[in-house]
């Protein structure tokens, strides 16, 4: 389990520290668990798999897979949901509204604005 937090914190090039603070813990707490030290309870490992989209599974060793489907499933969800509160918003703005909402949108990510 020390390798595999470490690993995923390192891929995502988050030093203890940062980690340490996203997770709401110290980081001499988090060195204690990436060296072997100490184990994280059951609440920290929920959120290092939520953190790093991967199933504790995958953190405890136990397995290689390193998403579960439900997991896709619940952020593809999420996703959704705000997708579509998006779109309610656009469809309550002026169609002036919209024209400049979608002008700002394409100089923001330095796209044309011909359709």
């Amino acid at each position: 389990m020390k390798t595999r937090i470490k690993e995923l914190r390192l891929e995502k090039k988050l030093t203890q520290q940062a980690l340490a603070k996203q997770l709401g813990i110290n980081q001499t707490s988090l060195s204690k668990i990436e060296c072997g030290a100490s184990t994280p309870d059951a609440l920290l490992l929920a959120d290092l798999s939520r953190f790093f989209h991967v199933t504790t599974d995958y953190i405890l060793l136990l397995s290689e897979e390193r998403l579960a489907a439900d997991s896709l499933l619940a952020d593809n969800m999420c996703n959704l949901k705000k997708y579509q509160h998006l779109i309610t918003i656009y469809q309550k703005m002026t169609q002036k509204q919209q024209g400049d909402f979608y002008n700002f949108l394409c100089s923001m990510l330095g796209m044309s604005d011909d359709l």
